[in-house]
């Protein structure tokens, strides 16, 4: 059983099913939500309507008052409303998070991750670039692509920062179609609904899951609490569970899952679950060019290596793309280049324990589910490492006659980026962590983890890919063990 149809449950799906076991999909949304829809010709996205972001409800907020969550009930979840970005992490990422300490180190690195990089990301169609570069490897590329030659000196430049720049990778950033989703890469549409028609997995639609339900004579999961957007409750029977409904809902899953066995939600004997919450701080970037430079492909500037970093705090700028931009530098009479470039610039933070979701109990509960309590904030190192990305870029543009002027710049609240994580995070000591090394629950061993919950620390790549290649390597291993009789 999967829960959720998001990256993370689409892949553990794909690869339940290819490993020969009986997968069922259980997915909040209804089969027909309005998804919006994608054109693309020749590569380029000619036609695009996303659905609207919607705000988690329940929620009182204990650290920064102005904290945004966001969720997507609908089949695909999130990949709704994501850029469709999917940037390797990176070896780097790992030893910094080695560096800050036993609380913050993965059990696993990237060499144990490439292997199943290669895995998944031929199921994203990606176009980018072929060559490693510093604190981004290459990715299994369908199409690729490099930089303009007038980025070549920007290049020369932000190296000497201890920064690269490349080609975003961008999962199908090539081809043409039309897909009934507000993404060119949706989770359940490219991967799950074409699976499902061909038999090789069944989705239950308008199925919430609220909790698992625990067998103390088994010691193991044997189903899930499923209720409709009616209220109808049921209860789901399976062998095993995955649970990729997000950060937020896979902790609020496992903290409801409450049991004399389990009095803190499952699996929860340290007080980890829900806490080290994080996300994504995030800056946003107008600058205008005294002359102008390419902008497409979109560039990424990555963070610096990690001598020029404390531990766990960097920032790195993703380039804006797309069809608006295009049409203006085509009015401009200068195709393909244009006077005015924007970044994301995506920082980081160090999670701590007291970042976290919890259950709300003096809240009355609604559709089946407790009120949530969130505490959220950004240290101040994390806007240091978002100014410092900021000057760094416009100093490269400086060096190479570009005369680049901030017009905007502005930090997000907390949320906002809408890459949650940590809350079920992967730690080989329970005392730190939710999942072993395996996406696995501690003292549960039919129940895997599959979305960037799991994540022990935040890179400050975008979490979609590494969220799918865990929840792969986790289904995998679920599937090789149900399948040998040791679950």
């Amino acid at each position: 059983m999967v829960v959720g149809s998001g990256p993370g449950g689409a892949a553990a799906a794909v690869f339940l099913s290819r490993a020969g076991a009986n997968t069922l999909v259980l997915e909040a949304g209804q089969e027909h939500s309005r998804l919006g829809f994608t054109a693309r010709i020749g590569g380029i996205t000619v036609a695009r309507r996303r659905p609207p972001r919607k705000r988690r409800g329940e929620l009182t907020f204990l650290g920064d008052p102005a904290t945004e969550i966001y969720e997507e009930l609908a089949p695909g979840g999130l990949s709704n409303q994501w850029s469709c970005a999917v940037p390797r992490f990176a070896d780097a990422d790992f030893k910094d998070a080695e560096r800050a300490g036993v609380e913050y180190t993965w059990p696993v690195g990237y060499a144990d991750l490439a292997p199943w990089y290669d895995r998944v990301e031929p199921l994203l169609s990606i176009a980018g670039q072929t060559g490693d570069a510093a604190q981004l490897p290459a990715g299994k590329v369908a199409q690729a692509r490099k930089l303009g030659e007038d980025w070549q000196p920007v290049q020369a430049a932000s190296e000497a920062q201890g920064r690269s720049i490349v080609v975003m990778p961008y999962a199908y950033g090539g081809g043409t179609f039309f897909t009934r989703s507000g993404t060119p890469f949706n989770a359940y549409s490219r991967l799950i609904e074409p699976a499902r028609r061909r038999g090789e997995l069944s989705v239950r639609y308008d199925s919430r899951v609220v909790r698992l339900e625990w067998s103390p004579s088994e010691r193991r999961v044997v189903g899930a609490v499923c209720v409709s957007s009616r209220g109808v409750e049921t209860t789901v029977r399976c062998r095993a569970v995955v649970l990729a409904a997000g950060a937020v809902n896979s902790a609020q899953i496992l903290l409801e899952s409450e049991h004399a066995d389990f009095p803190h939600g499952l699996g929860n004997h340290h007080d980890v679950l829900g806490r080290y919450l994080h996300d994504h701080p995030l800056g946003k970037l107008v600058l205008d060019l005294g002359k102008p430079i390419s902008v497409s492909p979109a560039s990424y500037v990555t963070r610096p290596a990690l001598e020029r970093s404390i531990p766990l705090y960097a920032a790195a700028l993703m380039q804006w793309s797309g069809t608006d931009l295009m049409a203006r530098t085509l009015l401009a009479g200068r195709p393909g280049r244009s006077t005015e470039i924007g970044f994301s610039v995506f920082g980081t933070m160090a999670p701590t324990r007291d970042d976290f979701v919890a259950l709300d109990k003096k809240q009355p509960r609604r559709d089946g589910r407790s009120a949530l309590l969130l505490a959220l904030r950004h240290p101040p190192e994390a806007r240091t490492a978002l100014d410092q990305a900021r000057d760094d870029v416009l100093e490269s543009l400086t060096r190479v006659g570009l005369e680049p002027r901030a017009r905007i710049w502005n930090v997000e609240a907390p949320g906002n980026s809408v890459h949650y994580g940590g809350t079920c995070r992967m730690h080989a000591s329970p005392r730190y962590g939710v999942v072993d090394a395996w996406s696995r629950v501690h003292d549960v061993p039919n129940v895997a983890v599959a979305d960037s919950s799991v994540f022990t620390t935040g890179p400050e790549k975008n979490p979609v890919l590494t969220a799918m290649v865990l929840g792969a390597r986790a289904a995998d291993r679920l599937a090789q063990e149900l399948r040998s009789g040791d679950l």
